[in-house]
């Protein structure tokens, strides 16, 4: 992930994109326990409500792949097929780790 490409896409400054991928990560690792905890409930709607809310925040951010893979969380729940969700929820932490890598680095 390149912040100034990101920074590009979104129409914003380099140090702007970082504030808010960070915000986004604080976000999303929230919503990640929230979701993992309804998963473990099996509390269907909450698990499609929290992966459609990292879809939209993941979207808005041009963040392709937390996107799909919230996205298809979010349809796995609507089909209450919540055992097939773990895969996604891998992808979206192993992205959410790389953001906190490029945070990390100072361009």
């Amino acid at each position: 992930m390149n912040l100034k490409e990101l920074g590009n896409r979104l129409e914003i400054d380099e140090e702007e994109c970082r504030e808010f991928l960070a915000l986004f990560k604080k976000t999303a690792l929230a919503e990640l326990t929230n979701l993992t905890q309804a998963l473990k409930a099996q509390e269907v709607s909450s698990v499609e409500r929290i992966a459609h809310s990292i879809k939209g925040a993941a979207a808005l951010l041009g963040l392709n792949e937390i996107h799909e893979s919230a996205k298809r969380a979010e349809r796995m729940a609507q089909m209450n097929r919540l055992d097939e969700i773990e895969a996604d929820l891998q992808i979206i932490r192993d992205r959410i780790a790389k953001i906190e890598e490029v945070l990390e680095r100072r361009s």
